[in-house]
């Protein structure tokens, strides 16, 4: 009994053991968590059952300079970190915002995207930072900007919400005066609207503070960490880095941003 125990201890132990860049290499495989309900960055086709979006993008070109299959496994917003601590997944590319909090539980890449936080509301309700006193805001879980709320606009009631396509339907029923987020994610929500209730709804031109997205990783996998940056790196020196972002951010996407104001280095986004 005793040895079957033990057994099963040290199976459970090298099923949750963290792999190194070499040994996931040889499984020919990287398990990637991200979302599904976060357009433009992560979002599940309907129709074809296929991720697509900017992080998507991303984390099929750093897999594929890894010399690696992705395998994606999609996650929440509150699960991202949890996932990695776990060893549920190996990287975590889902508009993970890097922290001082979170940089005391898990390690990042350097940035990959540079963005702000913003509100979605009904038009007019939010044209300066004072109207979020008393306001209630529909807010991801465990995300950066519930947290910035939280720390800078106490007086501001939050709900916490499990995905985005929630948000919208609170927002649209009353429940929440606003959505609160990055401000790409709610550009897209928007656009998502039907068209006699999309132009009801305008994003704050004031923000919250500036995201930088980075890759998230288990503590102390350094060499799989620098091989991540450096695929990231190769990503822009490459041009596919832009590419990625003309899909997703340019005139002719579904939420174009003026322009591309940051690129990639091995050490910090720029």
């Amino acid at each position: 009994m005793k040895s079957c125990l033990f057994a099963a201890v040290l199976l459970l132990a090298l099923n949750t053991s963290a792999a190194t860049l070499a040994e996931l290499q040889g499984k020919g495989e990287i398990r990637i968590g991200v979302k599904e309900n976060s357009p433009p960055f992560a979002q599940m086709d309907p129709k074809t059952r296929v991720l697509k979006g900017y992080d998507i993008e991303f984390a099929q070109g750093v897999a594929r300079r890894l010399k690696v299959k992705p395998v994606f496994i999609t996650i929440d917003s509150d699960e991202r970190l949890n996932a990695l601590k776990q060893n549920k997944v190996d990287l975590v590319v889902a508009d993970l915002t890097r922290t001082i909090e979170r940089d005391k539980e898990i390690d990042f890449s350097v940035g990959y995207f540079v963005t702000e936080d913003r509100i979605l509301g009904k038009k007019g309700r939010f044209k300066s930072e004072a109207n979020l006193n008393g306001a209630t805001l529909g807010v991801l879980a465990s995300s950066s900007t519930a947290k910035v709320l939280r720390k800078d606009f106490p007086n501001a009631k939050l709900v916490q919400f499990e995905d985005n396509p929630d948000i919208v339907r609170a927002l649209q029923s009353g429940m929440v005066d606003g959505a609160a987020g990055d401000g790409p994610v709610l550009a897209a929500l928007r656009n998502g609207l039907p068209a006699n209730a999309r132009g009801q709804f305008e994003i704050s031109e004031f923000s919250l503070g500036m995201n930088i997205f980075a890759i998230g990783l288990r503590k102390g996998e350094k060499d799989l960490q620098k091989g991540v940056n450096e695929a990231l790196a190769d990503m822009e020196k490459t041009g596919e880095a832009a590419a990625i972002f003309d899909r997703w951010f340019g005139l002719n996407s579904a939420t174009p941003l003026l322009s591309r104001t940051f690129s990639i280095s091995t050490r910090r986004v720029e």
